[in-house]
């Protein structure tokens, strides 16, 4: 049995549920892979853990491929969910109703090239790289509400909430890069290069088991929820339930009810590379890190095109 790792882009939960399900499920063990699911390791993420050779696979976004120190040893196969959603809130009473009046105040970000987006919204409204402090925190919610930080970088599906609760919806602006152009997925599935190379079916098991797991997830949410009950029993089902109805959402949108579930869409990571290019950065040749080949061989009944809203 061939172990794949694939590193999450955070803590397990449902935003991750059909990799949950591919794991607990033995998904694509009639091909002689077993799939391991890892939660998020601030110290190495995602990309970089698959550069150290830590893992095999991880869940990263083409911003992330096209910003890592080695673009040309990743290959972006998968994108589940087809649209960002990152969001970020202030608070009117601190005199924010527009982007431009992040000016001179900080905003907290995760650490390790997580800012693309929110540096790109920022330079389009007109401002300065240097007139908002981005600050690198795991947690932007908590900062955010003692006044640490005057936005912070959430998820609509997660983060928000907790500060939906905190705060009157009268106080509270919410910017949001899909609104300005400026979106940029988080969500894909990618792989080593050597790998890709190397181990082309197992590479290909991988993918019929990941897009197998959220045809499932999709089509049975309670199953789902159960799967991520079961690795994160802190967390409760309503909690959970929200979550991958959100995830859902994001997903079936899009390339997916275009082209079919999981579908790479090059749109992606053509905005990556534009907001690299608008912030003045270096962009790496693209050419061959979207390889969208396992994807089409897998079984059409898991990268469909029909679902029910």
């Amino acid at each position: 049995m061939r172990e794949i790792r694939i590193r999450l882009l955070w803590h397990k939960q449902a935003q991750f549920a059909g990799y949950l399900l591919a794991e607990e499920l033995g998904l694509g063990n009639d091909a002689g892979v077993q799939i391991v699911c890892e939660g998020l390791d601030f110290s190495c993420k995602h990309v970089n853990a698959v550069l150290e050779g830590r893992t095999e696979m991880c869940v990263a976004s083409p911003a992330h491929l096209v910003e890592s120190s080695d673009p040309a040893a990743l290959r972006w196969l998968l994108a589940i969910q087809q649209k960002s959603p990152l969001v970020y809130p202030a608070r009117r009473s601190d005199g924010i109703a527009t982007l431009a009046d992040l000016a001179g105040k900080r905003a907290g970000v995760w650490p390790g090239h997580e800012d693309l987006e929110l540096r790109w919204m920022l330079s389009r409204a007109g401002l300065p790289e240097d007139a908002v402090t981005r600050v690198e925190m795991p947690d932007t919610v908590a900062p955010f509400l003692t006044g640490e930080t005057a936005t912070g970088q959430m998820t609509c599906y997660h983060e928000l909430h907790m500060v939906e609760h905190a705060i009157p919806p009268e106080d509270l602006v919410i910017f949001d890069g899909k609104d300005t152009g400026c979106g940029i997925l988080k969500d894909g599935l990618i792989a080593s290069a050597a790998l890709v190379e190397e181990e082309p079916g197992v590479v290909q098991a991988v993918v019929n088991a990941v897009l197998e797991g959220w045809t499932m997830a999709f089509d049975d949410p309670a199953r789902a929820v159960a799967a991520c009950l079961a690795v994160r029993p802190d967390r409760s089902a309503p909690e959970e339930e929200a979550q991958l109805a959100a995830i859902r959402a994001l997903s079936l949108t899009g390339a997916t009810l275009t082209e079919g579930l999981g579908f790479p869409d090059p749109a992606h990571m053509e905005s990556a590379v534009t907001a690299m290019r608008e912030l003045g950065e270096t962009v790496p040749a693209t050419e061959g890190l979207r390889d969208a080949r396992f994807w089409q061989a897998a079984p059409e009944a898991f990268r469909r095109t029909g679902w029910e809203a």
